[in-house]
Formats: structure tokens, sequence, C-alpha cells
């Protein structure tokens, strides 16, 4: 193509200090059949830090190597004079390039490549179902390249080149109909990818692409990939395999052969999912478009899940679950059902409990649960109703604003809230004894609200159908409903069960073929950190559950339960200086009594003196470890500041006001004792708008953090887990 006529790839891999300074530039420019012209590779002594063991233990460079190498100021005209014409290639491409341009902006060169790609921005489009998209995990899972040196510069530039040319090769084959609509797509989001992709798909790289001989379904004019499943005729009954984790786990823990996997309808892509999704003006919704064009080419399952999406692209795909669920168009789906029909094993998730009992093809199958608590909880969890008084709220605001002169209005919303912020805080105590005594007054002001309403139905169903089920929850009316648990979030959410549909469901269990899968009685004891290793360790048979943490405490068990086999324990450092000092009177009990006697003794005639020396004196202590405390988290800062670096260069974050929320997040995880850090808090330390600040903390996966609550207040901490540290 004329844009690109004399030109070359110059692909460019830095090491830094942990103060950004370049300390290894490593470059090699080729041509565009991937044949390598030259390279160049320079170790740099920096000028403002020394290089720090984690520095070296990254990259393997130490303080001697660099003893005699020149400055970056020395070397950087040959370092420009190399990259100034080439296209610009690396692996995280905005980081690096700001580092390079920094610096030769400090010695007055400016630098700006005509153009530039991110081979992280290309693995994501083009290759949408890696697990991983560190240059090291691509370089395993596509097999291109093999080192146990990477952040070594000279072994990522070449990892890079050999991954730019494993996508530049793929291109080719994307089927002429599905490449159009991606090129129009890439034209809103990276002109410089839009040239990269019209040279590879014009120029074939390599003779021994011929053509691509899958066969393709064309639905609306876009290719799908033709499943090729061999469906067999069972010849014995088969088994439905119930599973409440992840699918792989299960096939492993309990030796599963001769196997299918089916799960929901929304759970594979429907041929009409391009009319499915929004038409927003998205950068986000555009991305995800091309990998899914991408995709469906590919695919052998169908299975959404396959898909490593962003955060913001998996929401878009959620939003249109329930279409999909709804679509006639579910291809995949059905070939998946039809292979079921043959496997003597087919593995569901209870999502798919309904469907396999409506559905008659199954009717023969055993199913094969792993235990009655676990049914018991997917049954409920799977039935529930949510009735959100935020949407209460809102109702009530609107017809107070529509309506001003109706009093009413206002008094019933009065009623409402104070009834519902009671039976949070009672729910949030677990007083049953308040609960049994005041339920008969409860139910009182609901019946006298429900009056009210009756005379402006007309404004308010939302709020007249919550009263309703409030209503049959507190009374577990007809035995159809269960109040089952209150809580604050940005507001409150009535969780009801409905009993009458899982007694139903139950009955028709108990008409099939049914068993549970045999379990070890022996009792044991299972330590737990979070919600995955709770999920895997239910199936201990008896177990005593030991938890860092209360967090789970309403989620999986009942309250018999939590008396019975649930103990909490707080393995975490202490948070607090009450805490603290309680520590130093339980480790100094001696001296601490000996201080009340001699206080007390005839001879010192209550003379307090003693006490508070030896008072003092503990303090004392409570003050020296909670400096060692102190100073050990100081130093964990340190660390997990640098973990944190590279989580967000792996993670494509570059925007420094989502950064700067993550280090205040970090920082309150290691230093706020467990109180965490608010919304608010955040927006002051920022100095930035309400709006703005919420909008960085949506970008923020929910799994990422911790969340605190202190009445209506929620603050939040991360997750150091996710650099991969103990929390």
């Amino acid at each position: 193509m004329r844009e690109l006529k004399g030109k070359y790839f110059c692909i460019v891999d830095i090491e830094l200090t942990e103060e950004k300074e370049i300390i290894q530039f490593a470059a090699k420019k080729i041509d565009f059949n991937f044949r390598v012209i030259n390279s160049i590779n320079y170790y740099i002594k920096p000028i403002q830090s020394d290089i720090t063991s984690f520095v070296t233990d990254l990259t393997g460079i130490t303080n001697e190597i660099l003893r005699d190498k020149p400055s970056f100021r020395k070397v950087s005209k040959v370092l420009y004079e190399y990259i100034k014409d080439g296209i610009l290639v690396c692996h995280g491409l905005q980081s690096d390039y700001l580092i390079l341009k920094k610096h030769f902006q400090d010695i007055g060169i400016e630098y700006s490549p005509s153009m530039s790609l991110d081979t992280v921005e290309l693995a994501r489009l083009f290759l949408p179902t890696q697990s991983s998209y560190r240059l090291s995990d691509l370089a395993a899972s596509l097999n291109i390249y093999s080192s146990d040196n990477y952040h070594n510069a000279v072994i990522d530039v070449k990892a890079t080149a050999k991954l730019l040319e494993t996508i530049a090769l793929k291109i080719p084959i994307i089927q002429k109909e599905n490449y159009n609509k991606i090129c129009k797509l890439l034209k809103k989001v990276d002109s410089n990818i839009v040239l990269f992709l019209e040279y590879y798909k014009n120029n074939n790289l390599t003779s021994d692409i011929i053509c691509d001989k899958r066969d393709y379904i064309v639905y609306d004019g876009v290719k799908f990939n033709k499943l090729k499943l061999v469906i067999k005729e069972k010849k014995n009954n088969g088994r439905i395999l119930f599973s409440s984790i992840d699918v792989n786990d299960y096939i492993s823990k309990f030796n599963v052969i001769n196997y299918t996997v089916l799960k929901k309808k929304s759970d594979y892509v429907s041929l009409d999912i391009f009319s499915l999704l929004s038409k927003k003006n998205d950068l986000n919704l555009y991305k995800l478009l091309v990998k899914l064009y991408i995709w469906i080419l590919e695919t052998t399952n169908g299975d959404l899940s396959e898909l490593n999406l962003l955060y913001l692209e998996r929401l878009y795909l959620e939003e249109c679950r329930e279409a999909l669920e709804l679509s006639s168009n579910s291809y995949y789906f059905d070939e998946k059902k039809q292979l079921a029909k043959g496997a003597s094993n087919v593995i569901v998730n209870y999502d798919n409990l309904e469907y396999i009992l409506n559905n008659d093809e199954f009717s023969n199958y055993t199913l094969i649960f792993e235990n009655k608590k676990i049914l018991g909880n997917e049954l409920d969890s799977n039935n529930i109703k949510e009735y959100r008084y935020k949407s209460v709220i809102t109702e009530l605001n609107i017809a107070i604003s529509q309506n001003p002169s109706d009093k009413k209005l206002k008094v019933i919303k009065e009623n409402l809230d104070s009834l519902i912020k009671f039976l949070h805080e009672m729910y949030i105590s677990e007083s049953l004894v308040l609960y049994n005594e005041s339920l008969e007054y409860i139910l009182q002001d609901i019946a006298v609200l429900q009056d009210s309403l009756k005379n402006i139905k007309r404004y308010l169903p939302i709020t007249r159908d919550f009263c309703k089920q409030l209503t049959n929850a507190l009374l577990n009316k007809k035995n159809s409903y269960t109040f089952d648990i209150l809580y604050q979030e940005s507001t409150l959410v009535l969780l009801v069960i409905d009993d009458k549909k899982v007694k139903t469901l139950i009955n028709t269990i108990n008409r099939h073929d049914y068993q549970y899968l045999d379990m070890p009685n022996k009792v044991s004891l299972i330590y737990i950190k979070d919600e995955k290793e709770l999920m895997s360790s239910k199936f201990s048979g008896s177990v005593l559950y030991i938890f860092e943490s209360t967090k789970y405490k309403n989620l999986y068990f009942s309250k018999r339960e939590r008396k019975t086999y649930v103990k909490y324990i707080n393995f975490s450092l202490k948070d607090s200086f009450a805490q603290l000092y309680t520590d130093v009177i339980k480790n100094n009990k001696k001296q601490y009594y000996d201080a009340f006697k001699m206080t007390t003794a005839e001879i010192n005639g209550g003379d307090v003196t003693y006490f508070i020396i030896a008072f003092m004196m503990l303090i004392e202590k409570t003050i020296d470890n909670a400096t060692e405390l102190l100073n050990k988290r100081i130093n964990r800062l340190s660390e997990e500041k640098q973990k944190l670096e590279q989580f967000f260069k792996a993670n494509e974050i570059t925007d420094p006001l989502l950064r700067e929320i993550y280090i205040l997040l970090l920082q309150a995880r290691l230093f706020s004792l467990g109180v965490g850090i608010s919304k608010a808090e955040i927006m002051n330390a920022c100095g930035k708008s309400r709006g703005t600040i919420f909008t960085r903390f949506k970008q923020i996966p929910k799994d990422y953090l911790i969340k605190v609550k202190y009445g209506r207040t929620e603050s939040y901490m991360l997750k150091t887990s996710i650099l991969g540290s103990k929390e």
C-alpha cells in the first residue's frame, strides 16, 4: 500500500528502574515479510537512582553491569536515529512510548513516530480467546518463542516480533464478509491498525496459506464457523451431572469421562448477536464487535466464556443476555443439545435445572447432585426475586414532584422509609427477639401504608407491589415466600425466595431417578480465604469451616449452620491500637495484675501512681508494637506499588486518575485499619468532581475490591491478591 511504501517495523522494548529511568534499550528493524534488517541493544546507566533488588530480580540487571555503561544522554542520538523513521511497535505501547518521549524531550529531542502499533491491542483484537496478554504467556500459549528470561529487553523484542508475525499471518484467512465489517469498525478505533490489517489482507506472507477449508454458516451477511460434532446414539441410560463449581474443576475432581457440557442458552452466541447488541458510539463496543467477528470464525463451541474480554466489554454482553435466551437463532446451543443426547454424561450447572426437568428428551436420564445442602442452596439462589427499594424511592420522588400539593405522598414516603430503616437495622443486629416482638406492629404499619396506596394506585404501582411482597415475606403467606435477607448497598433490596417454585422443582426431581454423590464423612478443617476456595471446599463432607473474615457469614450458611459448622478466625495483622493494646495486656498479664494489686494494697492507701506507671509502660509497648507494624506496612506498600505498576502495564491501565484511585485503594488496604476509603474521600483526595470519580470507579471490577459498610457509608479497599500477594 502507498501509505506504507518504504516503511519497516522498528520493534522496541525498554527496561526501567523503579523511578522510570531507562536501563536497557533493545530494538530490531524488520521488513514487512518479517526478515530481520538489523538490531541494537544498549545497557544504560541511570542518573537519579540505583538498581533495587526488585528490578534485579525482574530483569537480571545489576548496578555492577551498569557501572561503566553510558548515560541516556550520551546514546540518545544513536537511539533516536535508529527508531525515528520506523513504525514503532511495542508490547504495551502507551507506557513505553510516553517514557521514550519524555527521555528524548529531557535532552531536547522531539520524538513522534509517523505510525505505531501496540501488540497488546492487536492480540486482544485478533486473538480474543487468549487467557492472558502478558508477552511471556502469549509466547508460551502460541508456541512462538521460548525463554526463561522475559523482562530482558532483547528477549522481549524477539518475542514481540514473533507475536506481530503470528497476528499478520492470521489476517489473510479472515473471511471477506467479516473482514469488511472489521475494517469499518477499526477505522473508528485506530487508523494504524487498519493500515496493518489492509496490508496483510492484500499481501499473503507465505504460500502455505492456500485457503480456509472450514465450513461456515452465513447469516445476515456474516460468517460463523460451522460445528463438526459427531452425534452418537446413546447405548445406555445417561446421567445429568449438576455442578456448582467450574466445569473443568468438576471433571477433574470426580474423574468424569465420556461427557459433554451443556450450558444455558444465553451462554452461547446467537446468530443474530450483532443485532442484539446496543448501537452506542463507544470504543469498547467497537472493539467487542471486532473480537466477535474474529471469534465466530474460529469457535468450536460457540461458548461466550471462551472470550477474554475487558470489563466494559463484558458489561455489553451481559446487557443482551436476556435477548440471547429468547433468540430463536441459537445454532450453537441447538447443536450442543443434540450432542448431549448421545452422551453418557451431560455436565450442566444449576441454572439449567428447570430446562432439564421440563425437557422430555432428558426424562430418562439419572440426575446426579453433589449433596442435599448444595442442591438446596442452588434451588434457593436460582429462585430469588429482587424488590429494590431504590426503584420505590424513584417512583415516590417522581410522584411527589408531579403532585406537590398531595401531602399523602410525602407521608407515605416518610413512613415507608422509617420502616425499611428499622428492618435493616434489625436484620443487621440479627435481633430475633426484637423481630418477634415487633412483627405485629410492623405488619400493622405496612397495612396502613397499603390502605393509603389504594387511593393512589395509578401513581405508585412499584411501591404497592413492594409492600405486598414485603408482607408476604414477613408472614410467609401460604408458605410461598420466605424473608431471606434485607441489605443495604446503594439502597435496600428485598430478596424473596419463591418457596412455592422451589417445592415444585423438588417434587419434580423426586419423580425422576436421582442420586447424590458419595461424600466422605470424615470431619476436617478447611481454611478459607476467598469465595473460590469456599466453593471448592464444599464437597468435603462434615467440615469445620475456618474463615479469615466474616465476609461469607450470610452468604452460604443458615443461622443453624453458622452456629454448628462455621468458625471465624482473623489471621491478619491486628488492625487497631485498641486491639494492639489488648494483645499487649494478654502477653503481660502478670505485670498488669501486679499493678492492680499494688494500687489496692493497704500500704499504698489507694495511690494510683504505681498503676499509672505500669499502665504507661504498657502503652509504650503498644506504641512500639504499632510503630513496628507501621514500618512493616510502609515496606509492604513499597513492594505492592511495584507490583501495581506491573498490574497497570499488564491490564493496559494508562489513565492517570484511574491509576491514582488504585493507589489510594491500595493504601487504604494497608493503612486504613480495615476502615477503607469512601468515594467521597477519594473525590477530595484527587480534587475531582463526583461524576468523574464515579465514572472511573466503575472501571474497577467489583471482584478487585473489598467493600466495608458502616451504617450507610460504603468504603473500599483493593484486594492485594490481584497483585499476586497474600491478603
